[in-house]
């Protein structure tokens, strides 16, 4: 059986990957390790509200994405989310040369998953929707960076 771009069985694993990423990064020192690259820790308060925010929206996020086709770029939006995240976690570890917290996880299971999500989007899905989950997925990704940059100078 192949799965289809937005299958639940596709989509809702990256609810468990979502939270042991999370937990690395909680239990390795993510906030205090923010401080090599923006110069401030960030509050362990704001990370797991962000977190848990998140979360939330993930979840509702894959619920409208196997609901309903024209919410299938939501699902790719997803995948890109997890594969940016785990740029960034390769970058932030090539600035500090150093571990960054949540590298393992994002390369052990957001690379599997967010790569099968969107091979799957590119061979069935709707050019457009493609497009705007990648463009959503990119966005996202830039405003948590953003929220987490500005709470770590609060």
């Amino acid at each position: 059986m192949r799965w289809h771009y937005r299958d639940a069985g596709l989509l809702w694993p990256f609810v468990p990957a979502y939270m042991i990423h999370v937990a690395e990064e909680w239990f390795a020192g993510f906030p205090q390790w923010l401080e090599q690259i923006v110069g401030r820790p960030l509050p362990g308060s704001a990370f797991l509200l962000i977190n848990a925010v998140a979360l939330i929206l993930m979840i509702a996020a894959i619920r409208a994405a196997t609901r309903a086709e024209h919410n299938g770029w939501i699902g790719v939006a997803i995948a890109t989310i997890a594969l940016v995240n785990t740029a960034a976690h390769v970058a932030g570890a090539a600035i500090t040369q150093s571990y960054a917290p949540g590298l393992v996880s994002a390369v052990v299971l957001y690379v599997p998953l967010g790569s099968l999500a969107i091979i799957r989007a590119f061979d069935q899905a709707p050019r457009a929707q493609v497009r705007r989950g990648i463009i959503a997925g990119i966005l996202v990704h830039a405003v948590v960076f953003i929220v987490a940059f500005l709470s770590a100078q609060m």
